[in-house]
């Protein structure tokens, strides 16, 4: 493996050119989902993952449901054992996400459901490890590793757009709102924009860290609605990840009923704003914090401002089923300098690696299987 300096921020700053490869695969992807995804005789379409793969899937369900009004119902891979699995049909077909292939939760309900005769298809990046010989066909994302053990970052914009591209293959026929269906055009001007967009959200993300470092922030809270409430999730998942500060994600309208009741006046309150009404909430909500001198930052996509924010990022106007990407990349490079402002190596994550205990039983957590590897 070639060594890469800074192998994280490679990663982050390379998602234009990875992104604009799948884009030139995009009937092969289509062709995928036409052929192996599209559920029959009433069946449904599920998807199982874990991690950023249960991310993805969640922030492009309204694409599915709006857009083609298609049978999907995303899943935690546990909640797809237990519930889904048990009682699936040969009628209903299954996207598996896993860029290991290898997460214990989800070979055991993929194996499931494959015993009921249902149809699956990987999306993986490279030979979908334990998961390949479980399903009909697989799609690599074909983005190659920069460094082990890192911090996933292209792999899940990657993963949304080939959700999205197989989605629109399966629902072609299917009737939605026209808003909502996939728009390649759109799809490539966003990711065109990512050239300019990832150089200007590094330097606010940058700053935001080395702020809220400065002020021995107590925790960060992201938090947004509809499809974006899987990017708060996100935001929340990469900081867990590369920091040791205190983070949650949460329905904006919930935090308010739940979360607010015990929250540190410290904490950093984030926004992720690509539709009036959140925008409408989140100011509202904003200027509410700020009487307790709580410091708030917004991630909008042009047109959906909320002026009552301390810090704000305005991302290019595009349709809200397409935000997730967008918002991935500021939220993933806050996760990074937040890191390296809090004095961790978020090229390395070797305060995970090198904590063996919590190392060994996150393994025991998620892949028992692979204890002992090293991996």
């Amino acid at each position: 493996m070639k060594q890469v300096t800074e192998p994280m921020l490679s990663d982050i700053r390379r998602q234009r050119s990875a992104l604009s490869a799948l884009l030139h695969r995009a009937d092969e992807i289509r062709h995928h989902g036409a052929t192996h995804v599209a559920p029959t005789d009433g069946g449904r379409l599920f998807t199982a993952a874990s991690g950023d793969g249960w991310f993805a899937a969640r922030a492009v369900a309204a694409l599915a449901g709006r857009g083609y009004s298609l049978p999907y119902v995303p899943c935690s891979s546990l909640e797809f054992l237990c519930y889904e699995a048990p009682r699936s049909r040969p009628s209903d077909h299954l996207i598996v996400i896993s860029m290991s292939g290898n997460v214990d939760r989800v070979v055991e309900g993929v194996a499931r459901a494959r015993d009921r005769g249902a149809g699956a298809f990987l999306v993986t990046n490279g030979d979908g490890g334990r998961l390949s010989p479980l399903v009909d066909a697989r799609c690599s994302l074909d983005i190659p590793e920069l460094a082990p053990f890192l911090c996933g970052t292209s792999t899940y914009t990657g993963t949304l757009l080939a959700l999205w591209l197989l989605l629109d293959g399966v629902g072609e026929s299917a009737d939605g709102d026209a808003d909502w269906r996939f728009d390649l055009r759109r799809a490539t001007d966003a990711v065109a924009a990512l050239e300019d967009g990832i150089a200007t959200a590094n330097t606010f993300a940058q700053g935001l860290a080395e702020t809220a470092a400065a002020s021995s922030v107590s925790g960060v809270r992201f938090l947004s609605a509809g499809p974006n409430l899987a990017s708060a999730d996100y935001g929340a998942a990469k900081l867990v990840e590369l920091t040791r500060i205190p983070v949650w994600s949460d329905d904006l309208e919930e935090f308010a009923h739940r979360q607010y009741w015990s929250m540190d006046v410290g904490n950093l309150v984030v926004y992720l704003s690509a539709n009036d009404t959140v925008a409408t909430n989140a100011d509202s909500s904003a200027a509410a914090l700020a009487d307790l001198g709580v410091h708030t930052v917004l991630i909008e996509t042009a047109g959906y401002p909320v002026k009552a924010a301390t810090h704000r990022l305005t991302l290019p106007d595009v349709p809200e089923w397409l935000s997730p990407l967008l918002f991935a990349i500021p939220l993933q490079l806050f996760a990074y300098h937040l890191a390296r402002a809090t004095g961790l190596d978020p090229n390395t994550r070797r305060h995970l690696k090198d904590d063996p205990v919590r190392f060994q039983v996150s393994r025991k957590l998620t892949r028992r299987s692979l204890i002992g590897t090293g991996q």
